[in-house]
């Protein structure tokens, strides 16, 4: 499989290679063709899709004691009203699930961009229920403990509870300083939440580069950015850390 690590499902502005990338991620298989001068891409979407198994990732830790069942339950089915699937992650108890899925209709224009038409929606194996969230909602994360799930929006980070009756805009990305264009609009993507449930990670960029922030989940404060150029992570065990590679970032 090749892979290029600055093209990320959500954001295809900024990528170093060029040739044809297949990438898997949270359940996505995208293909897309680069063209690179410089250090930007003109970006082409070949195939949104290729004809393999979609699966789903599962990436937060269970609490210490804890028995979680290990199977993947497979793909879920594609929400009422929606043309296919762009991700999904399975809640720990593996009977409910949270899809992103793309609907009929032209891609969504914001501050210079294009962003594809997908919902939330969280299928518990007999109803399934649309998050009420603006149009190019995607990447959804459950958090450890099964109790919230988050997911980017055009207008930010949002954080849920399960049961979608408590909704939280953590991060508003409305809210910039000076006039807002292509380069200066924050896009968001990959929610990760710690092993603690108490700080969230996500991946931004700002079609010139991509930085990892960190911010606490009760309060939405910022608690960490990351150098530019940053395109990977992974939380710490302890919480309080991010690991990029061999580097590793602590914070209060």
């Amino acid at each position: 499989m090749v892979e290029c690590h600055r093209c990320y499902e959500r954001d295809y502005s900024v990528c170093s290679c060029e040739r044809l990338v297949v990438r898997r991620v949270s359940g996505t298989v995208k293909a897309v063709q680069t063209s690179c001068a410089r250090a930007l891409c003109i970006i082409v979407l070949v195939s949104a899709f290729v004809n393999t198994e979609v699966t789903g990732l599962s990436y937060q830790q269970p609490p210490d004691g804890e028995v979680v069942p290990t199977e993947d339950p497979g793909t879920p089915p594609v929400p009422p009203g929606a043309i296919r699937l762009v991700n999904f992650t399975w809640h720990k108890d593996k009977t409910r699930v949270a899809i992103c899925a793309e609907e009929s209709g032209l891609a969504i224009e914001r501050a210079a961009r294009f962003i594809p038409p997908t919902r939330v929606w969280v299928f518990d194996g007999t109803i399934t229920r649309q998050i009420a969230t603006d149009p190019g909602t995607c990447d959804p994360a459950w958090s450890p403990d099964g109790e919230w799930i988050a997911v980017v929006a055009p207008d930010g980070l949002w954080v849920l509870s399960a049961d979608l009756s408590v909704t939280m805009h953590l991060v508003d990305t409305r809210h910039t300083e000076g006039p807002a264009n292509g380069f200066d609009r924050r896009t968001l993507s990959r929610p990760l939440w710690s092993p603690d449930a108490a700080g969230l990670a996500f991946l931004v960029s700002n079609g010139g580069t991509s930085w990892v922030e960190v911010v606490d989940v009760r309060t939405g404060q910022l608690l960490y950015t990351s150098d530019p150029e940053t395109y990977d992570f992974t939380w710490g065990a302890d919480s309080r850390s991010l690991r990029f590679g061999s580097r590793v970032a602590r914070f209060p």
